[in-house]
């Protein structure tokens, strides 16, 4: 195997936070875009998860989380970019709001996004709830530009793709003032930088025999 490979989705926000990651640490990876409705074989031998994103190593080695994806590709950029975007002083509260927002805004986000897929689930329960922890994350971008300060964090890596899929689903049912002033600021930040294109560029799905895509795609 001569390039690492990163099985991923387009639209899904674990998925576009491990290409953020890589993205922003320049490292460059063969993508091979699937159709979650329609896993293909090679994906489903090499995945415990059966869940995108995963990297392959060139080792032929896996990794299974986002978030694991995210660190290796700190580690693996040929700048030193570990201490600017994952600090030692602030690694627990990095961690601690990024399980936040794994476990619990995901879950109430999930059921006021898809509430038919969801039996017995109330829509509106789950927005209320998922808008406590947008006020409370709102916060901490009051004073500061991102999440801890100045500087962005792999925590602003990992939960701007969720608050995406929340405006998105907040934009479909035509709800209004759903984020405040500074946590909107701070979700157009990513959406309007210029690596945002080449982020969220459509590649054909994958197919075994396909030709090789890379991301970045430039």
């Amino acid at each position: 195997m001569t390039n690492d490979i990163l099985y991923s989705f387009r639209r899904c926000p674990y998925a576009i936070r491990a290409r953020w990651a890589l993205l922003i640490c320049e490292i460059k990876v063969e993508i091979r875009e699937i159709d979650l409705k329609n896993k293909p074989l090679d994906f489903l031998n090499k995945s415990k998860t059966k869940t995108v994103p995963i990297l392959i190593k060139k080792n032929s080695k896996v990794i299974e989380e986002s978030l694991e994806i995210i660190l290796w590709a700190l580690s693996n950029s040929r700048k030193d970019f570990k201490f600017r975007y994952f600090p030692d002083n602030k690694k627990e509260d990095i961690f601690k709001i990024i399980n936040e927002n794994d476990t619990e805004f995901k879950y109430h986000l999930d059921r006021f996004k898809y509430a038919t897929r969801y039996q017995n689930s109330n829509e509106e329960f789950h927005f209320t709830n998922a808008i406590k922890f947008i006020k409370k994350w709102n916060e901490l971008l009051v004073e500061n530009k991102y999440f801890f300060g100045d500087n962005p964090t792999i925590a602003d890596w990992c939960i701007w793709p969720f608050i995406r899929q929340f405006k998105i689903a907040c934009e479909s049912q035509k709800r209004i003032n759903y984020l405040e002033p500074p946590i909107k600021k701070w979700l157009d930040s990513f959406e309007n930088d210029r690596k945002f294109k080449s982020l969220m560029y459509k590649y054909e799905l994958w197919r075994p025999y396909s030709r090789t895509n890379y991301f970045p795609s430039d």
